[in-house]
């Protein structure tokens, strides 16, 4: 056997990755290999969905979404679909209904008080009789959380996309240097953006 001129180097150590939550989510929003309207759209659509009035089919079309939409932002999609959480979801769907009733001419009439929050429990989704009596006593707001909700779903798109790119393009113009060697963000990005 020859022996070889020189010895080996090792690859470098890929990096750590970052710790804590916004440097994490910098991260995602700064992909080298995604354009900043890519993520704009995975933003906005993860959003829309978030803002969706059909509970319980958010991940379903999410994921749907991802196998539609293969140069997206997977898990930008889903942290954004993520906003939509067990906190979160009164103040969205209170939003959504205040949205409906102002829509309908109805917003000073909204009469939540017949609506028994209490009594809705695990009952009133495994038995028929819970869901007729749950149907019934929201039925003042369902129709104003589904008109309110739709809207807030349509309205989310632009608002996310715009959001979003704004903020991909500002991050990878301060940020681009630092975290990728090279002295200024890629052709794709404006100076003043």
């Amino acid at each position: 056997m020859t022996e070889p001129t020189e010895s080996f180097i090792p690859p470098p150590a890929p990096p750590a990755p970052p710790k804590g939550l916004w440097n994490r989510l910098k991260a995602h929003i700064l992909h080298p290999e995604l354009s900043p309207e890519q993520l704009a759209w995975s933003f906005c659509l993860g959003l829309s969905v978030a803002w969706n009035p059909l509970l319980g089919l958010h991940t379903g079309m999410v994921f749907l979404f991802c196998l539609i939409f293969r140069r997206l932002h997977r898990p930008l999609m889903i942290m954004a679909m993520l906003i939509n959480n067990p906190w979160t979801v009164v103040p969205m769907a209170t939003t959504s209904v205040w949205v409906g009733n102002l829509v309908r001419g109805r917003f000073s009439s909204a009469n939540l008080a017949k609506v028994h929050w209490h009594e809705i429990g695990w009952r009133s989704f495994l038995t028929w009789n819970g869901f007729e009596a749950m149907t019934t006593m929201l039925r003042p707001v369902l129709k104003s959380y589904l008109i309110g909700g739709t809207i807030c779903t349509i309205l989310a798109i632009p608002v996310g996309y715009f959001f979003m790119l704004w903020l991909a393009r500002r991050l990878r113009r301060i940020h681009w240097p630092a975290l990728h060697g090279h002295p200024c963000p890629p052709h794709d990005i404006p100076p003043g953006g």
